[in-house]
């Protein structure tokens, strides 16, 4: 399990992307909850480096930006996309057919190397950044 921030809205948080990205009883991805928490505490982590603010102080006005991050990360790469399941496809052969999909390792391994804080979000989050104590 991935551990929980101690962000104090944090739940708050998960339950809001959890209403975005709602799941029917048909789904069947079992690792929603795991791509949800994890994007969202990467976030949350990687905005409070940006700011310089200790995650537990960050203020309730990034909340929706920390949303609205969490929610591009996902969105971008779509791992949440039950449609648009060739974003997963790692490889493909033509002759005799052949598939193979991304584990949800390196899915998580692909979020480590993004950097959600773009220009949509920098001008945002200059208004709140902190100099380095």
């Amino acid at each position: 399990m991935i551990p929980i921030l101690k962000h104090e809205r944090y739940q708050e948080l998960l339950e809001q992307l959890k209403t975005i990205f709602s799941m029917s009883d048909n789904d069947q991805n079992e690792n929603y909850e795991k791509i949800l928490e994890f994007s969202l505490s990467k976030v949350i982590q990687d905005v409070a480096n940006f700011c310089n603010i200790p995650i537990d102080e960050l203020p309730e006005e990034l909340d929706y930006t920390l949303v609205a991050m969490t929610v591009q990360v996902i969105k971008t790469h779509g791992w949440l996309d039950p449609e648009n399941d060739s974003s997963n496809v790692q490889s493909l052969n033509e002759g005799d057919t052949s598939v193979t999909f991304k584990s949800i390792t390196s899915i998580f391994s692909e979020l480590k190397a993004v950097n959600p804080i773009t220009d949509n979000y920098t001008n945002i989050l200059y208004n709140f950044r902190r100099l380095p104590e």
